[in-house]
């Protein structure tokens, strides 16, 4: 008897036996995903032993709660693509634990009935976190100071940066000039005034000098 024809019939013997198998991978990561957008969380599933199609069902586990997802009474928001499970739509109600789970009909044997890790589900609210609005900030001030640096580089290229500054410097130089002149005409003033001043006190006292002096011709 051929070799080969006892391993295969031992082999056939043998599935018989065991029956079907069901295996089911399921990536344990975390999702992150933010609300009103779609995920898909990935399933894969696979059969030895027989060629029977399995029954795929979907399961979540939140903190006080779990059920099974009916896929068929909610088409909009769920929709399974293979055994993949995708969900529309999200909302922060939608975190949770999702298991995918594969049973062969009319199987009950050890075997037949699998289910997998498990995959974390976090749905955060629209906007933006710490860490883009932190980059978001660096941005709009690198903009600016881009732009900044930009302008200062046109006008130097065009001399307009010159014209202004030799402008200012004129400006800045006339009024200085101006107030020169102003103050000058202010001291001229009280000069003017304080000599008159002495020329009227020094007239006064020759005055009553002279009046003395023909006080004393009389006497």
């Amino acid at each position: 008897m051929n070799f080969g024809f006892l391993v295969s019939i031992a082999f056939l013997v043998l599935s018989l036996v065991r029956g079907c198998m069901v295996d089911v991978q399921q990536p344990t990561k975390i999702m992150r995903k933010k609300e009103q957008q779609s995920v898909s969380l990935p399933c894969s599933v696979n059969i030895s032993g027989c060629g029977h199609t399995p029954q795929i069902s979907w399961f979540v586990f939140r903190k006080d709660f779990h059920y099974q997802i009916d896929v068929s009474s909610q088409p909009q928001k769920y929709n399974l693509e293979q055994h993949d499970l995708k969900i529309s739509s999200l909302s922060k109600a939608d975190c949770g634990v999702y298991y995918c789970a594969a049973a062969l009909p009319d199987e009950t044997h050890s075997g037949a009935q699998a289910i997998g890790q498990g995959t974390t589900l976090k749905v955060s609210e629209m906007g933006l976190n710490t860490r883009q609005s932190l980059l978001l900030t660096l941005l709009i001030l690198l903009t600016v100071y881009s732009l900044i640096v930009l302008g200062i580089i046109i006008c130097i290229k065009t001399g307009r940066f010159t014209s202004v500054f030799i402008r200012r410097w004129s400006k800045s130089k006339k009024e200085d000039s101006a107030r020169q002149v102003i103050f000058s005409g202010v001291v001229q003033e009280l000069c003017k005034r304080n000599l008159s001043d002495t020329i009227q006190s020094n007239g006064l006292q020759n005055m009553h000098h002279s009046e003395d002096i023909y006080q004393n011709l009389d006497e």
